[in-house]
């Protein structure tokens, strides 16, 4: 089963209960996941619009962002988690660790030595081609925390922005390229080097999906408030899925998971992790017989979901 085909199994059939804080239960498949092939949805008169303005920021996850403390350290812990080397030239006194992954979308590891408190801790960037267009577009959306283009390199550009949620997100430009990190051939690691999805915590499920649907030009429809709309696939056409997840807020809990990695084996997953001194944060579910999952805390407690899918 492709990565698009199990993140929509996810959304449409799983979400947390009151019971357990990453307990996915089966549920009829959320109104917020049809899909509308033209327009975008007028959510005053609840009609499709004729236009959709094209954005020019892509609905591809270049990659998400981990916020650590030791970047070696944290290098090494992700490295172990996914089996994969660690790049020494990688470690070279910058302040980020990058892994190329599997499916097109990475993770940048950032220890922000080189950033103030005040700037925000980015969760994952959109690709563009059209970094200046990007910028003016969001500027004619009226998003009202968007922060100067940056062009540290030749070749890079990018600027952050700030959702409804407080989430804050990046828009890069890069003729910058790297392989996939691969795999060494003898890992023990059964976790594969691949997200299979990015969670983002909002607040507000209604005013996120309008939000993030106007940033990226994509149809949607609003949803209802119980809890089976408590997921909203946005719908990336490459990469990472990216999934609105209003159940932190829901439950009223302290954390947030960042993404998920696949593994076909979730039982292995965990005694892997477990040999190397890692704590489970949430156990093994078993919501449903093609899917499994659980979590842990990296060394600087960001919360990670291991997730399986019986084929």
């Amino acid at each position: 089963m492709g990565q698009n085909a199990k993140i929509k199994n996810i959304c449409d059939k799983h979400y947390p209960a009151r019971r357990h804080p990453d307990n996915y239960k089966p549920q009829q498949v959320p109104a917020a996941l049809k899909v509308f092939s033209v327009g975008a949805m007028n959510s005053k008169q609840g009609e499709m619009g004729m236009e959709l303005v094209k954005s020019p920021i892509d609905n591809v996850v270049g990659s998400a962002f981990v916020h650590v403390t030791d970047l070696r350290r944290s290098a090494k812990w992700y490295s172990m988690v996914m089996g994969l080397p660690v790049l020494e030239e990688r470690l070279n006194g910058g302040n980020v660790y990058w892994l190329t992954l599997e499916g097109g979308t990475g993770i940048i590891l950032d220890d922000n030595r080189n950033n103030s408190p005040e700037t925000p801790r980015v969760r994952y960037m959109y690709n563009t081609s059209e970094i200046e267009q990007s910028y003016r577009f969001l500027e004619n959306l009226g998003v009202p925390e968007l922060y100067p283009i940056e062009r540290p390199h030749p070749g890079l550009a990018f600027f952050m922005f700030t959702d409804p949620d407080g989430n804050s997100l990046m828009v890069t430009q890069s003729d910058y390229f790297s392989d996939v990190v691969e795999r060494m051939d003898n890992t023990d690691s059964p976790i594969m080097n691949r997200i299979g999805g990015i969670f983002l915590n909002v607040t507000d499920m209604n005013r996120a999906i309008r939000f993030h649907s106007e940033v990226l030009s994509l149809p949607y429809q609003e949803v209802g408030s119980g809890p089976e709309n408590s997921i909203y696939d946005l719908k990336m056409k490459s990469g990472s899925g990216v999934l609105l997840d209003d159940n932190r807020f829901r439950h009223g809990d302290d954390y947030e998971t960042l993404f998920m990695l696949d593994t076909p084996d979730v039982d292995a997953s965990k005694a892997y992790l477990e040999s190397k001194g890692v704590p489970v944060f949430t156990d093994i579910e078993r919501p449903w017989e093609q899917l499994a999952f659980f979590t842990v805390k990296d060394p600087d407690g960001n919360v990670i979901m291991i997730c399986s899918e019986v084929e």
